[in-house]
């Protein structure tokens, strides 16, 4: 399995969803929280309840770029004041300075509406994921399958070396290597993927325009071999919080992550592998068995982690990417597969794709049904992975937008519930199925059985197609 190389990426229009969420959430270039005029930039709760607001109404944020914008901030939540908005969004020649800048340094922005984002970041992270990325590089790999490999930046010069080995068998196996592009094993992680001919993705916590010009990345960069990424503005700083943060980032991109050497109880490789373990479970964790690695491998080990089977073929290296390991303990499972979208995610999604032309619109024979579907990695589905979730088909967009979201979220539901009554099913089950409140199955449930499309049955209380 070879992954095909790509031209490194280089300047190119931002969509107007993207520009709207940068002006709204971007220093750009005037450094800190705050844009040129002293209003402070969103925060991502806050662009949260903005994005929810528009949401409501059948907007999106490049709709606050045109003559809807009055209305639409006049109609954003109370807590978000109408003159700060208005400050960050009168910053057009602030950002058009800022794109330029990016793309003197062939930087550009990726946001949640475009066709480049990670679906893995939109399925794992859910509300989580980052409306914006900065990225250098090749954004083909952002849908390649991938091992993740983390560790301490002191870790000893044997288990640095195993840690390149692991790098050029990922380059063998046409598997990409994400890491944090730090010193220690991030760094030796990649420059082993990279100079055995292989592909890696480093999601950075230093600013991101110092780390595309370090001489380390510059030819895998110009290669299209090499990816790095931020979820911060380009010329943010490195902080202990961020390179915390960005750990989440690491693993849903991966297929599976690897953790070299960790101290134990503190620190951001371990905080970040507890909180795959323990809450994000995007992907199944290993650790090495080695003592020289340090004590929180064994405590990893303890609270779930496999231990690394040290595949010595590439071929062996893509089963165990695409195998799920044993749990360690019977109080842990293993990672599940990235769950499917929630109804009302899904709506979100297809809301805030890019509207069409009005060129396209009228040259259009008739409207595309959009369909949303669970990506999987293509590791599995060559190599007997995880099966794919079922493919959901959403209304025509003409006919989506001339509902109110209640109805358009109302159709959707009936049409997920009658995929999923292929068989008998309790509201526990399709709670769990759907991710949804009880309430709201039953909701759904009870309009299906007016309708006349579904069943109830008692004892106990469960569903199923007419």
């Amino acid at each position: 399995m070879t992954l095909a190389p790509a031209p490194p990426m280089g300047p190119a229009t931002l969509s107007d969803n993207t520009q709207a969420v940068l002006l709204l959430t971007s220093p750009l270039l005037a450094g800190g929280d705050s844009g040129a005029a002293g209003a402070k930039v969103l925060s991502a709760g806050e662009y949260s309840q903005l994005a929810k607001s528009l949401l409501q109404t059948k907007h999106q944020p490049a709709d606050l770029l045109n003559g809807s914008k009055e209305a639409l901030l006049s109609a954003a939540p109370p807590e978000l004041d109408q003159a700060r908005l208005n400050q960050l969004l009168s910053r057009g020649f602030q950002l058009s300075q800022a794109i330029e800048h990016w793309a003197n340094r062939s930087i550009t922005v990726i946001g949640r509406a475009d066709e480049a984002y990670p679906r893995r970041y939109k399925q794992r992270l859910k509300h989580q994921a980052p409306p914006l990325l900065y990225a250098c590089g090749n954004p083909e790999l952002l849908h390649q399958p991938a091992l993740a490999v983390v560790g301490s930046r002191a870790t000893t010069e044997a288990l640095l070396q195993q840690t390149e080995q692991i790098g050029a068998l990922a380059a063998a196996a046409g598997i990409a290597i994400v890491s944090g592009a730090a010193r220690g094993v991030d760094e030796a992680a990649m420059v082993g993927a990279l100079q055995a001919g292989g592909y890696a993705i480093g999601v950075v916590a230093d600013s991101l325009e110092k780390m595309c010009a370090k001489p380390i990345w510059r030819q895998a960069l110009l290669d299209g071999r090499l990816l790095l990424l931020s979820s911060d503005a380009p010329s943010a700083r490195f902080q202990v919080w961020r390179a915390h943060g960005r750990n989440k980032l690491i693993y849903a991109l991966a297929d599976a992550a690897l953790v070299m050497s960790s101290a134990k109880g503190s620190g951001g490789t371990w905080e970040g592998a507890v909180e795959q373990l323990t809450k994000l479970q995007c992907c199944p964790l290993y650790v090495v068995d080695d003592p020289r690695g340090g004590e929180g491998l064994a405590a990893l080990h303890d609270q779930g982690a496999a231990l690394w089977p040290y595949p010595s073929t590439a071929e062996r290296l893509r089963e165990v990417i695409a195998s799920q390991p044993s749990p360690t303990n019977a109080s842990h499972e293993t990672c599940e597969p990235a769950p499917a979208m929630s109804a009302l995610e899904v709506v979100q999604e297809s809301l805030l794709e890019p509207r069409p032309s009005g060129a396209e619109q009228s040259s259009a024979k008739e409207p595309r049904a959009e369909t949303t579907e669970v990506e999987m990695n293509p590791v599995a589905a060559s190599d007997g992975g995880e099966p794919p979730a079922p493919e959901v088909e959403l209304e025509p967009l003409s006919v989506g937008l001339s509902m109110t979201p209640a109805e358009q979220l109302l159709s959707l539901a009936n049409k997920l519930l009658l995929e999923a009554l292929t068989e008998e099913r309790t509201e526990d089950e399709l709670e769990a199925l759907l991710g949804c409140t009880k309430p709201q199955i039953k909701a759904w449930c009870k309009n299906l059985v007016s309708e006349g499309l579904i069943r109830k049955l008692n004892k106990p209380v469960r569903y199923c197609k007419r």
